[in-house]
């Protein structure tokens, strides 16, 4: 009992550093995900960033690893913490999204590169959807935009649109997702929670705007249940082009090159005997 009793300080010195290096990853966490600290710059020293934030450097060191597991920093000795291409980024990773909800609003560079992997992938999903979506499926994205209308009715026009909006957004968009019944694209539904919430909480939509996108969801919905794939598409393809208005991505309607997309859903998987080759 003694020797137990002898290793507890030691056990809480231990969950105190681990604590300490979280929250120096969150704080670094916030500068890059706002692009302070750009792919290819140098984080600044151990003993520099141990002073800034307050805590010793083996606290600084756990956060640098946190950071680093996830691939957003490499560590070279005798070169540096260097910040790695967003591209290497987990961003599948629960706390990589949760850091870009949190932190990539001012990071005009994230908020590109995200959008434009909605805007080319969306319209196709959509499509893919009111091919293969189910009863529950549908239940499922009404729901979520039955949610948005109501939170939008019960708001005023010079208040922040309330929580139960954004969530019933995202819950609009993942049901859409996991309404194409592939694994890959029902995995990757969790990726739209960050750019969602950036949308709102960048746009200040004047009443007009906030309705003209609820009826271009809407029109969406139709599509899908309808069971017109090439009717989802365009629908998908103007809500995206709201969503680059709302973020100064996008003026106009649906972009050119996203036609290279326009039927790829309905073209037939090669099979095994028909003397095509990979």
């Amino acid at each position: 009992m003694q020797k137990v009793a002898a290793l507890a300080p030691l056990a809480r010195a231990r969950g105190a550093g681990r604590d300490q290096g979280s929250r120096v990853a969150e704080r670094l966490a916030r500068d890059l995900f706002s692009g302070t600290y750009p792919p290819g710059s140098l984080l600044p020293r151990e003993v520099d960033l141990a002073e800034t934030f307050q805590v010793s450097r083996a606290s600084v060191r756990a956060g640098l690893q946190s950071l680093a597991a996830l691939g957003i920093i490499s560590r070279h000795a005798g070169q540096g913490t260097v910040v790695r291409e967003y591209g290497d980024w987990s961003i599948l990773d629960p706390v990589v999204t949760r850091w870009m909800a949190d932190y990539a609003g001012p990071n005009p560079e994230i908020l590109r590169q995200i959008f434009e992997f909605r805007r080319v992938t969306e319209p196709f999903i959509s499509a893919q959807a009111a091919e293969r979506a189910n009863a529950r499926d549908l239940a499922e994205i009404e729901d979520g935009f039955l949610g948005m209308e109501r939170a939008l009715a019960e708001t005023r026009m010079d208040a922040e649109l309330p929580e139960a909006f954004s969530e019933s957004d995202v819950a609009f968009h993942a049901a859409i997702y996991r309404a194409t019944h592939n694994l890959v694209w029902s995995q990757l539904s969790h990726i739209l929670r960050p750019t969602i919430l950036i949308v709102i909480r960048k746009t200040n939509n004047t009443a007009d705007e906030l309705r003209d996108s609820l009826e271009r969801h809407h029109r969406l919905m139709e599509c899908i249940r309808l069971r017109q794939p090439q009717a989802a598409f365009d629908a998908a393809v103007h809500v995206m082009a709201r969503t680059g208005q709302d973020l100064g991505l996008e003026t106009g309607g649906a972009p050119a090159d996203i036609a290279l997309l326009a039927r790829p859903w309905a073209c037939p998987v090669p099979g095994p005997n028909d003397g095509s080759a990979a």
